[in-house]
């Protein structure tokens, strides 16, 4: 039997009864829809998470100060001329310097707590002091070829300088060119050099957003206001380093040169004041999360095509009881059993083909529907990423099923003896 002839009585078989088709495939279209909406959302998700650790780099090792937990002393708070102190100090960085082999580059930056207006109006900009190097550690590109970094450490330029991040440049100056113009930190007027960017929406240390922050030089910033990180009149902080970038030589020791660094903290801190953060641990994390989510998603993707594949053999089932006397009649003027079996076979398979194309098209309409809803309720978050592998494979996994689900209904109707079915009613 030649092929189009088969196709031709495939076609002619399943728009006899299309109702019947379509709840024939119903299973396998809600199956296949739902997880590929389930993999559009995750695989946005995870690739927000992934780019946001990536951000950080993963061959550096972050070093947090932490304010620790203390009991208040004749329940008065701190004076503003005699600051709390606490944290990474001098002699750590030191001493990290100098025995860490594997620590190719140290970077400083500090926390200050100033706020930053928009003409009369507060922004949520943040401020950081710290070194050029930093931008490369964290992955930022310049917007603009004209932009400038900041200023070398101990390089005796000490004009008042800034680069920014580019939604805080957009915060501050709309649509304007920022470069050249000034912004005013803590009543001082610091010249815009550059305008950075971070693809990924990464984070400083995990809590500064890369995009919306001001970097001042930190010399500048130790010879203006000293170590303090909090000019309020009560409750001031001096904080020699609100974090550490640490920037390993090899990612193999990476491991060994958290160990040695846990323990030397420890020694020399009489309180936990310190919080290590390491990106490349916590990117394997997320893999490995991710993997557990794809076998979760996987399972219930096989619960569901199971259905939908027991769906399509009681249909083709109930179509052999029908057409019985339809087999023996084709069986009396020639058809072998081989082409019994392809024509049912055949069926199942477009069945589940069709019900993979439709549900492939229904999760892609729910997944952006998803992503929309969030985003006109403010989450934007969500992202959805569709892949051409996770497309091809729900097809190539509903051809499967078909040919699965459909092999013993095409069996037992190329078997039947066609005397038999010639005297079904």
């Amino acid at each position: 039997m030649k092929t189009i002839d088969t196709l031709s009585t495939v076609y002619a078989s399943l728009t006899r009864h299309p109702i019947r088709a379509l709840l024939a495939t119903l299973g396998i279209i809600l199956g296949i829809a739902a997880v590929v909406a389930m993999l559009a959302i995750s695989e946005g998700g995870k690739q927000g998470i992934m780019d946001q650790i990536r951000a950080q780099g993963i061959d550096n090792i972050i070093v947090r100060s932490v304010k620790p937990a203390t009991e208040k002393r004749d329940g008065g708070a701190t004076s503003a001329y005699m600051p709390e102190t606490y944290g990474i100090t001098v002699m750590d960085v030191d001493h990290i310097k100098n025995t860490f082999n594997n620590v190719k580059a140290i970077v400083p930056v500090r926390e200050m707590k100033f706020d930053v207006y928009d003409g009369q109006i507060k922004t949520d900009v943040a401020v950081l002091a710290t070194t050029p190097e930093l931008f490369s550690l964290i992955h930022c590109r310049f917007t603009d070829s004209r932009g400038k970094s900041l200023p070398a450490p101990n390089s005796n330029i000490l004009l008042p300088q800034c680069v920014l991040g580019a939604d805080a440049a957009e915060k501050l100056f709309k649509h304007q060119d920022p470069l050249g113009r000034t912004v005013t930190i803590n009543n001082t007027p610091f010249t815009v050099m550059g305008v950075i960017e971070s693809v990924g929406q990464g984070r400083i240390g995990g809590m500064y957003n890369i995009n919306n922050t001001a970097y001042v030089p930190f010399d500048m910033a130790t010879a203006l206001w000293g170590d303090r990180t909090d000019t309020k009149r009560m409750g001031s902080e001096a904080v020699a380093y609100g974090f550490l970038y640490l920037h390993v030589r090899d990612l193999d020791e990476l491991p060994d040169t958290v160990r040695r660094l846990k323990t030397y903290l420890s020694t020399t801190h009489a309180s936990v004041d310190y919080e290590l953060q390491v990106p490349f641990e916590l990117l394997k994390t997320a893999e490995r999360t991710q993997r557990i989510f794809t076998i979760v998603m996987t399972s219930i993707a096989a619960i569901a095509l199971l259905v939908g594949g027991i769906g399509i053999m009681n249909i083709m089932l109930a179509n052999i009881y029908e057409r019985t006397r339809e087999i023996g009649i084709r069986r009396a003027l020639g058809a072998k059993r081989r082409d019994i079996l392809t024509q049912f076979l055949s069926e199942s398979i477009v069945l589940t083909f069709t019900g993979g194309v439709l549900g492939v098209l229904l999760g892609i309409v729910t997944a952006y529907a998803v992503e929309w809803i969030a985003r006109a309720n403010g989450e934007t978050s969500i992202t959805v990423v569709i892949t051409l592998s996770s497309l091809t494979v729900s097809l190539a996994v509903a051809v499967t099923t078909g040919l699965t689900f459909g092999t013993y209904p095409a069996w037992k109707a190329a078997n039947l003896d066609p005397l038999i079915a010639l005297r079904h009613e």
